[in-house]
């Protein structure tokens, strides 16, 4: 079979795409790029020198051409979030299949119109790269649960120090375990307790501003129960760093013969951290074991792994999250806000 022939819109010199998205694409037989898109003809022309690649690869500069192009099959677009309705737009109206970071659009009605013009398109393929679904950990935690090793699910709760935008640091953001969406709306409360940061420059540690200002919230409190099985779950996310020698993440799942904890530098368990942890407490014999996992894409850089397995299972015709998928956690985010009186 061919390989699928890839579009790449924003490829930078830096970032999120080069490191998450370029080891696989360029690693793997079944995907061939042969098109970048980023702000400047020059941009694109300076990202495929950099990386490599083939001087056939096209440079463009709007994301029209892409769409445009007859000789691509699927169009990845790694920009930030404000610019994914304008950058992936003409080619879901010219019916390409797409892949696109999450979240899908920056609000509820941007996500529902790109949803609408993927169906409208007439689009086999649009998929919202929320990858920790395909994480090798999610995965063991999930046939761990499913096969009883902790009997009934009684309860699960999740604590995390998210990290950036906590202290003033220097900053230059279909898989389920217990069930998918709230039986009931969710309960929350969200603040931003750290209203600025020290913005760096991108390529070195100059400082750009040191009291930015930090419009995003750092706490999120919430609970309620997962459908469909009236789960209850607790999660506390904050800014800030871990209190000294506790994990960044401690997930635990309580169950009637035994509980699991996941434990983690962080809560990204999309992107991963060389610490991440399983521990099975079995009440019976009373004792404590870790579980292991294999990782399919260890030769990957961590970043890189389970954004590799998402491209894996879309070459497979499975997609990670749709766009149906990821409209419907939009409504949910809205909803979130909503309960703290905050309109999103």
């Amino acid at each position: 079979m061919a390989p699928t022939r890839v579009g790449f819109i924003g490829l930078s010199k830096v970032g999120w795409a080069p490191a998450a998205h370029l080891p696989y694409l360029q690693s793997s037989p079944d995907y061939e790029i042969v098109a970048i898109c980023n702000s400047t003809v020059e941009s694109s022309q300076a990202s495929i020198k950099a990386y490599g690649l083939p001087s056939s690869v096209k440079a463009y500069s709007n994301p029209e051409d892409i769409a445009n192009d007859k000789d691509i099959d699927l169009v990845v677009c790694s920009v930030r979030v404000d610019r994914h309705l304008a950058t992936i737009s003409p080619s879901l109206k010219a019916g390409k299949d797409v892949l696109v970071e999450w979240p899908l659009g920056k609000n509820l009605a941007e996500a529902e119109e790109l949803l609408k013009l993927k169906n409208e398109g007439g689009v086999k393929n649009a998929v919202v790269d929320l990858q920790a679904r395909q994480a090798p950990i999610v995965k063991k935690v999930k046939e761990l649960v499913d096969s009883g090793k902790i009997g009934k699910v009684f309860s699960t709760t999740w604590t995390a120090a998210a990290g950036l935008g906590g202290r003033g640091e220097r900053v230059s953001r279909t898989r389920t375990i217990l069930g998918y969406g709230f039986t009931t709306g969710p309960k929350t409360t969200l603040a931003n307790r750290r209203t600025t940061i020290t913005l760096l420059s991108s390529t070195s540690d100059e400082i750009l501003n040191p009291a930015f200002p930090k419009t995003s919230d750092d706490t999120i409190f919430l609970t309620g129960t997962l459908s469909p099985n009236s789960i209850p779950i607790s999660l506390s996310l904050r800014g800030g760093t871990p209190f000294k020698g506790q994990p960044g993440l401690d997930w635990r799942i309580a169950g009637s013969t035994g509980e699991l904890r996941i434990t983690a530098g962080g809560p990204f368990l999309q992107i991963g951290f060389d610490d991440m942890k399983i521990e099975l407490h079995e009440f019976a014999s009373d004792e404590v074991r870790e579980v292991k996992w294999e990782e399919e894409f260890e030769a990957l850089g961590i970043p890189a792994r389970n954004v590799a397995s998402v491209y894996k299972e879309l070459r497979a015709g499975r997609n990670n999250c749709t766009f149906e998928d990821a409209v419907e956690r939009h409504r949910l985010i809205k909803e979130v806000y909503a309960d703290s009186g905050i309109d999103a």
